[in-house]
């Protein structure tokens, strides 16, 4: 009998809708270049890609019905092509949320050495717009090429980095996703050389399955590798045949790409490994979350924490109250260790501030669950 899935337990989730929402789904907002001369204006909502397959106006949503020279649309078709749900347990993705920068481009060549004063002003402020959906958890940013200059997409990396951080800070945590369209493995394997360009909240992907890897990312757990489940629309063979070697060297580089995994005559399409821009630092000084599946599950305690202790703001500051809050506190890390999703020894301790009277703090150490990433075979062959 074929064995036609990885080793694991399912969990089925029932419901009414075949899109629905999943245990450690990701919402994500794609951000870019749709080449449309009148995109609408402001944050746009679509459950299915028939929704944004329609011609948009300034006042009407939609992405452009072409898949030519639309990046953005195209991104999103493959996005919801992989998310749609194959099986009752599979993850589903409810919605996506897009922001369409129109026609705008990247000055490239001899013509600068940085975006256009416009260029960045309608990026960085799409960042901020992104900001105030808050149950996002990925921005992909979409429409940079391999004849762009890089240090036009690269100071947009870093500054999306800082804008994501202000609002990390706020307890909304998300994570940025870039490719470059057409760029080859050596020219990604370059973007991430300098250490300005790693980032535990960055992450750049091979572009051609650029929209399904977003789509496996989103709907794998948050406490599962995202490297661990097959892709639903991509069929062995799709991907770059790759040497060891020219792998080792992406996942060196912090990049994120697929690869068919072979058991016995079977394949598997799935991602290698999931990394951030941060990965490509040297080993010792690699930051601890580096990998995409650690950095998800503390983002996840983050929220969750936020969540939990929300009731404490503005209450009166009893020692009945914190000892209240801390409790809660505990009953969710608990949880999170009872479920597997973090290990023992995390702890969050809620305390008075010694310098601000009216501030409490929250301080601790998390410790994310591992991944099995390599497993060594050693047998020896007796006398026959």
């Amino acid at each position: 009998m074929a064995i036609t899935q990885t080793p694991g337990i399912t969990y089925n989730e029932i419901n009414t809708t075949p899109n629905a929402n999943g245990v450690g789904a990701e919402i994500p907002i794609f951000i870019g270049i749709s080449g449309n001369s009148t995109p609408y204006i402001g944050i746009q909502k679509f459950k299915k890609y028939e929704d944004a397959c329609v011609e948009p106006t300034a006042t009407t949503p939609g992405l452009g019905t072409s898949l030519t020279n639309n990046p953005l649309l195209e991104t999103v078709q493959k996005f919801f092509n992989e998310a749609k749900k194959i099986q009752a347990d599979d993850i589903g993705i409810p919605y996506i949320y897009a922001i369409d920068l129109g026609n705008i481009t990247l000055r490239s060549g001899e013509q600068a050495t940085n975006a256009s004063e416009s260029t960045i002003t309608a990026w960085t402020n799409a960042m901020k717009l992104a900001k105030t959906v808050q149950e996002v958890t990925m921005e992909a940013y979409v429409g940079f090429k391999s004849t762009d200059t890089p240090a036009d997409y690269l100071s947009l990396m870093v500054s999306a980095d800082e804008k994501i951080k202000e609002y990390v800070s706020m307890c909304q945590p998300r994570i940025g996703y870039f490719t470059v369209k057409g760029a080859t493995d050596n020219v990604l394997i370059s973007l991430t050389n300098d250490s300005a360009n790693q980032h535990s909240r960055i992450c750049l992907i091979e572009p051609n399955k650029f929209g399904e890897i977003l789509a496996r990312i989103a709907t794998t757990p948050y406490y599962e590798e995202p490297g661990y489940y097959a892709f639903r629309s991509i069929n062995p063979g799709e991907f770059t045949e790759r040497s060891k070697e020219e792998e080792l060297a992406l996942q060196n580089a912090g990049i994120i790409f697929g690869r068919d995994e072979k058991v016995g005559n079977i394949s598997y399409p799935k991602i290698c490994l999931g990394v951030s821009t941060a990965f490509a630092a040297d080993e010792d000084a690699r930051p601890k979350d580096a990998l995409l599946h650690a950095r998800r599950n503390v983002d996840r305690l983050i929220r969750d924490t936020y969540v939990t202790i929300y009731p404490q703001l503005k209450r009166n500051e009893t020692e009945g109250y914190l000892s209240y809050a801390q409790a809660d506190i505990d009953t969710l890390i608990s949880n999170k260790i009872d479920s597997g999703y973090m290990k023992e020894g995390t702890y969050l301790q809620v305390a008075e501030s010694d310098i601000d009277p009216y501030d409490l703090k929250i301080n601790g150490e998390v410790l994310p669950i591992n991944a099995t990433y390599t497993i060594g075979v050693n047998i020896y062959l007796g006398d026959i």
